[in-house]
């Protein structure tokens, strides 16, 4: 008993030994150092700044619009006839949109034409009636004439009594009353004075075709403009009544996008001036639009001034309705020092440029002026024209890094 009792302690001596001696040698030869890693040197690119113009816009949209829009309706009702256009179809000024039916106005203006030739038939009798009146009044009078000539010669021999004399006076001045009558009368005719009563007819005759053939006239619906039919509310056979009846012409040439601006930017512009203007729906298409109007009141609502801008649509590209973006100039600076937006990089709301001195990386804190999409002006006077700072691998830089210049 005693001999398995002291076996038993010699056999836990020798396991702890063990234990120990595998712990001393896991601590020693266990744990192997790990290796340091070497940071890898980035590569840099340098710009060096330079002074150029900067300027800022704002952008304001507006919606295009036809810079004429024109809706043609019928002066009088009626029933359609003939339509001649459908929406989209470009017309020319003068072109005919559609027709109502005149049939009535011809049978009218037809027998109207024949009451004037039977006036200006009457009035050409009349004429024919004087003429020969005045050359028999011509012939009575110098009959008349000569007679009074004679019996002045026989009144003064003592031939003839006073009262013979006198009779041929009155007879010659009677046939002159008559010539001279009708002679007036002649000329009248020819002049077509009205105060005669067949010249008259043939006035009001003249007058009542005049007024049916503006009738006529007006059951032929024409556009005014040229451009392109945006409306069209007529069908054939329905009767012409209000805005049934009627066809929208709008000219798009050329279109207007109308926007407002405040007080402070309504000062930079003026008529004619050249502003951008980039179109979303026609493929982000960039063209110049110029300054038509600009209201000479302030909104009172909104402080603000409406500005008209006039765009070339010759090519037919653009369409009513679509959204244009203006950019109206906002602020401007020249030969200011600036470098590009890649090169700045903003921490907690500062703004740094990075400079490489001794093939390592120094971080500079800069103010900011005027900055639009591409390039930002420096206002920090340690920043001047002709400085080197990195553009492009800046960003996983931190200051005192080493950098390796490959632009330089």
């Amino acid at each position: 008993m005693k001999f398995k009792k002291l076996n038993k302690k010699w056999i836990v001596l020798i396991v702890v030994i063990l234990l120990v001696g595998a712990g001393v040698y896991k601590v020693k030869h266990g744990k192997k150092q790990a290796p340091q890693v070497r940071k890898e040197v980035q590569n840099v690119k340098l710009y060096k700044i330079t002074t150029q113009n900067i300027s800022t816009d704002v952008t304001y949209a507006g919606k295009l619009e036809a810079v004429k829009s024109v809706t043609v309706s019928p002066k009088n009702s009626g029933k359609v006839a003939t339509v001649n256009i459908n929406v989209g179809d470009k017309v020319a000024a003068g072109q005919t949109l559609f027709t109502l039916d005149a049939a009535s106005i011809s049978a009218t203006l037809q027998s109207q034409q024949a009451a004037l030739n039977v006036s200006r038939a009457s009035v050409n009798d009349n004429i024919l009636k004087y003429q020969q009146s005045v050359a028999k009044d011509q012939l009575t009078y110098n009959d008349a004439s000569n007679n009074y000539e004679k019996q002045k010669k026989l009144f003064d021999t003592g031939a003839i009594s006073q009262k013979d004399l006198d009779a041929a006076k009155l007879a010659l001045d009677n046939a002159s009353v008559a010539l001279q009558n009708d002679q007036e009368n002649l000329r009248l005719l020819q002049q077509g004075s009205t105060s005669t009563s067949s010249v008259a007819q043939v006035a009001q005759a003249q007058a009542n075709i005049n007024s049916t053939q503006v009738q006529l006239n007006d059951s032929n619906i024409t556009s005014p403009i040229a451009g392109v039919v945006s409306v069209k509310n007529v069908e054939v056979g329905e009767i012409t009544s209000g805005s049934a009846g009627s066809v929208t012409v709008i000219d798009t040439s050329s279109l207007i996008a109308q926007i407002t601006v405040p007080d402070k930017v309504v000062g930079k512009l003026q008529v004619g001036q050249s502003v951008p203007v980039t179109i979303d729906a026609a493929g982000n298409k960039s063209i110049t639009g110029v300054v038509d109007n600009i209201s000479p009141d302030v909104d009172s609502k909104s402080n603000s001034y409406i500005i008209k801008i006039k765009i070339d649509n010759s090519n037919g590209e653009l369409k009513s309705g679509m959204f244009a973006k203006i950019s109206i100039p906002d602020q401007q600076k020249d030969t200011a020092v600036v470098v590009p937006n890649e090169a700045l990089k903003e921490e907690n709301g500062i703004k740094y440029l990075y400079t490489v001195e001794n093939s390592k990386i120094k971080k500079i804190a800069v103010e900011t002026g005027i900055a639009n999409d591409k390039i930002t002006e420096i206002k920090t006077d340690t920043i001047k024209v002709g400085t080197n700072i990195i553009t492009e691998g800046q960003s996983l830089l931190n200051d005192g890094d080493k950098v390796n210049v490959v632009n330089k």
